[in-house]
């Protein structure tokens, strides 16, 4: 679908929609597109921010009161160059506190290695 643009997201409202032209778009081109910023790198995992991507709505009036940014931990799979991008809270400011929170609070560090 490349037609698609990540800039729609910008000024799309409706989280539905939102939701679809993430699917659609997907989050390794939405980060190309979207300038984002790299915030932290620990071992596979980067703490990406694009600035401004979200809009923040008063519940009351449904209008935009403000913009905060979006927060992706990219994760590249050290064995296939994989690469996995995930939605973290935008609070986030450290990619290994990002995978920990991904893991439910576990840090990777306590996973063992199955053979």
């Amino acid at each position: 679908m490349s037609e698609w643009n990540p800039k729609w997201l910008l000024d799309e409202e409706n989280a539905d929609i939102r939701r679809v032209l993430i699917q659609q778009v997907g989050y390794e081109r939405i980060c190309q597109k979207l300038d984002a910023i790299d915030l932290d790198i620990w071992r596979e995992y980067s703490l990406l921010k694009i600035d401004d991507a979200e809009g923040i709505y008063d519940r009351d009036t449904g209008e935009e009161i403000g913009r905060e940014a979006m927060v992706l931990l990219k994760m590249t799979c050290p064995s296939t160059g994989h690469i996995h991008i995930l939605r973290v809270p935008p609070e986030m400011t450290s990619a290994e506190a990002a995978i920990t929170w991904v893991n439910h609070g576990i840090h990777p560090d306590k996973f063992t290695v199955q053979t």
